[in-house]
């Protein structure tokens, strides 16, 4: 069991072009890795494939769910923390879709 937070959620939804080669369950461990403990859930919520993104590639949409035990988290710490999981997501060689 683990203790509820009276404080709110923040979720973030992220799109990322990758090679197929690429499982969603090691893009999703690298964001939850990445968000550490603050990362209360982490969900894979829409595949595209397209010719747009080229042969062999798709996105991977996922939604990412932020909370703190003890406070609500700043924008400031939201864009902290974006940028953290675009970073993980480019180390497996996933890209921000735009």
């Amino acid at each position: 069991a683990r203790d509820v937070s009276r404080y709110p959620a923040s979720d973030l939804d992220l799109a990322f072009v990758a090679a197929d080669s690429l499982t969603a369950a090691d893009l999703v461990g690298a964001l939850r890795r990445a968000g550490g403990e603050l990362v209360e859930d982490v969900s894979l919520f829409d595949v595209y494939r397209g010719e747009r993104l080229g042969s062999g590639r798709r996105s991977l949409a996922l939604r990412v769910r932020f909370r703190a035990m003890d406070r609500t988290l700043s924008d400031g710490e939201l864009a902290g923390l974006r940028r953290q999981l675009i970073e993980a997501a480019g180390d497996l060689g996933a890209e921000l879709r735009s």
